[in-house]
């Protein structure tokens, strides 16, 4: 049981054909983005769509979802699109970085303004104080100034400025809010195979606030030889989150 989808305990969710099927009787399942991925890597742009279409009229601010939505549209040349809907991405999943980066670069085809692109590449700076792009570009906008990472402090004029870290404010306020999720929600016990590891699932379970069984998944990636890099950046970004619920 995933959220209030049962899914059955013999589903391969890498098998397109189980998928399939189990899509056709579940319009409303929150897995919808793992399938249209599949799609989406074989080149079947326009099944991918089609899925993206009907599983995001039940689970409309699915952060997984619109970011495959923005990704096809990216590729079928609809920049402006694309653009819209990486930033509705962030709306909903603040620490996507994947949707950050996107998004800078959709910006920069499309010629966007250079403050507006400084603000988008401070954000990716915000989510990765480490990015080196970020990091290059902010300095030849700014000149000599030294790029913003988190927890720095620069003095100005004698004031200080205190830069604060992602985790401790929201970095764009969301247009809605969702329900909130108790303790109990992220802690029950969800048993993870390792043929359904992928970082989408992991994205799916972070979004339903599903925080335990999303760490498990990142888990089983380690151990398959995932990058270290997204696996650590994931945890870091649940981790927060977790917190941040507690606080609450």
């Amino acid at each position: 049981m995933i959220g209030l989808i049962k899914i059955e305990d013999n589903m391969d969710l890498n098998n397109q054909i189980e998928l399939e099927l189990y899509f056709a009787d579940h319009f409303d399942t929150i897995l919808f983005p793992v399938l249209a991925k599949i799609y989406f890597d074989k080149n079947d742009i326009s099944r991918a769509r089609k899925v993206c279409d009907i599983g995001l009229k039940y689970n409309n601010n699915d952060a997984a979802g619109l970011f495959l939505l923005a990704n096809i549209e990216k590729v079928e040349g609809n920049l402006k699109k694309a653009e819209k809907l990486y930033e509705n991405v962030l709306l909903y999943s603040p620490h996507h970085l994947s949707a950050a980066l996107e998004l800078c670069e959709i910006q920069t085809i499309l010629g966007r303004a250079k403050s507006r692109l400084l603000k988008s590449w401070k954000y990716v700076l915000r989510l990765d104080p480490n990015h080196k792009t970020a990091q290059d570009f902010i300095l030849k906008i700014e000149g000599n100034k030294k790029p913003l990472s988190k927890g720095k402090k620069q003095t100005s004029k004698g004031k200080k400025i205190i830069i604060e870290s992602v985790k401790n404010s929201p970095i764009i306020k969301k247009k809605d809010t969702p329900s909130k999720i108790t303790i109990e929600e992220y802690s029950d016990p969800l048993k993870i195979s390792p043929r359904l590891a992928t970082f989408t699932l992991v994205s799916v379970l972070k979004n339903q606030g599903l925080f335990s069984q999303a760490l498990e998944v990142l888990d089983e990636l380690e151990k398959k030889g995932e990058s270290k890099k997204l696996i650590a950046l994931e945890r870091d970004t649940i981790e927060d989150l977790i917190q941040n619920l507690k606080k609450e």
